[in-house]
């Protein structure tokens, strides 16, 4: 009798052995993990240009199309009418359409830089330079405050000499003694400062080519697709890519514009009230406000702190002020810029950014709700085409009140409604 092997035990053997040489793999990097610290900083530095290259280059598109179909198409017809013209109107667009664009990104790069950096660095010399004098001004105004209450003005004034006099044993125990590490570490700095800078304009070189090479790459892809997937499968991992990039990419472009305008609006009211630090802390709420729900609150408290020091009823004044901005962008600027994208509900959005920022930090809670919105997108609709086959209900409000249902598809209810 001839022995057969049958293909599932092969695949299973397979998979079996490639699950334990990846456990096995891992287990060898946590027990020698500095053996491979050089390997990892060597693959770091040379794959975070080009990913941040494809990142640059993917927030660029859009305005790269707009200065392609609205600006140098037309142009490009115009130039060119003769044979071969669509090849030729195309190369023209598309390199103005890209010479435009990174003309227009490193001038609001630099020209934020130059108008920036001066403006930031006076802020916070004049912080450090006015810190005694807003320590006396503090005290004076809780006493002033807290004047009918005597014993709570005693206990802030406590609560605040006890943190005044930690910090300044800090500076004279800590900082100045350790004065050498500090400029060493200042120095160290500055050349990961030098190796950033190199970073960036290694990535603005890979955004370049993949603007300009973008159709080529997605036709790269899909071929891929297709020839190690089969068409069905294929042709879902497609539509889930399509829909992944209308969610991340209208979500993105979009907070980053919703942001740049509520940090406009802010700056513009600062400069009119005549508020201190203007420039400081309308970088902070614009720059803060890119993370959904607890942007708002995270840069409202330092700015607020920091205007109760120089001046406690500007600092009243601006809380007022940043609630008000919050609900305008809540209601307003944010739904017309965003529309609703990401189709979850407010406890969802809550939920992701929590679990992305307890994950990954800040940039999980930026991204946390288009990502959970993908997933809601992705295992939505893999649940209607199981529940359609099955011949059942697609809507989730159909099954509030079902106790069971038998093997007719007949849908038993409970006797009392489930508020």
């Amino acid at each position: 009798m001839k022995w057969k092997i049958e293909k599932k035990y092969v695949t299973i053997a397979v998979l079996t052995l490639i699950v334990i040489l990846i456990a096995l793999v891992f287990n060898n990097l946590l027990e020698q993990g500095s053996k491979y610290d050089g390997i990892r900083s060597t693959l770091k530095n040379t794959f975070v240009p080009i990913i941040g290259g494809f990142i640059l280059a993917y927030l660029l598109n859009p305005l790269m199309r707009c200065a392609e179909t609205y600006l140098y198409m037309p142009l490009a017809k115009k130039i060119f009418t003769k044979k071969d013209k669509e090849r030729k109107q195309g190369k023209f667009s598309r390199a103005f359409g890209v010479i435009t664009t990174m003309v227009l990104f490193l001038a609001l790069l630099v020209g934020g830089f130059c108008l920036v950096i001066p403006q930031l660095y006076y802020s916070i010399s004049e912080i450090i330079a006015e810190a005694p004098t807003y320590y006396v001004e503090m005290e004076q105004w809780i006493v002033t405050f807290l004047e009918d209450n005597k014993e709570v003005s005693k206990y802030v004034l406590n609560l605040l000499d006890s943190g005044y006099v930690k910090l300044m044993d800090y500076v004279n125990t800590v900082i100045i003694p350790n004065i050498n590490e500090i400029v060493k570490g200042i120095t160290t700095g500055i050349i990961g400062g030098v190796k950033t800078a190199f970073n960036v304009l290694l990535a603005i070189v890979v955004s370049i080519y993949v603007l300009f090479e973008k159709e080529k790459i997605i036709s790269y892809g899909k071929k891929f697709t297709y020839s190690y997937l089969d068409r069905k499968n294929a042709n879902r991992v497609l539509t889930g890519v399509r829909y992944v990039n209308t969610v991340f990419g209208g979500f993105i472009n979009g907070k980053i514009i919703d942001s740049f305008i509520i940090g406009v609006i802010c700056y513009i009211f600062m400069a009119i009230v005549g508020f201190e630090y203007t420039v400081l802390i309308s970088i902070i709420v614009g720059v803060t406000n890119v993370i959904p729900y607890f942007g708002p609150f995270i840069g409202a408290v330092p700015s607020v702190l920091l205007l109760l020091m120089a001046e406690p009823k500007q600092g009243l004044i601006f809380a007022v002020f940043v609630l008000i901005l919050q609900q305008l962008d809540g209601n307003v600027i944010g739904p017309l810029i965003l529309g609703d994208r990401l189709k979850l509900s407010s406890m969802w959005i809550l939920i992701a950014i929590l679990i992305g920022g307890g994950l990954f930090g800040v940039a999980g809670m930026i991204l946390g709700a288009p990502t959970l919105a993908c997933i809601n997108a992705i295992v939505g609709h893999d649940a209607r085409r199981r529940l359609s086959k099955k011949e059942l209900p697609l809507e989730s409000k159909d099954y509030l009140n079902v106790k069971s249902i038998d093997e007719n598809r007949n849908i038993k209810k409970l006797d009392n409604e489930v508020k």
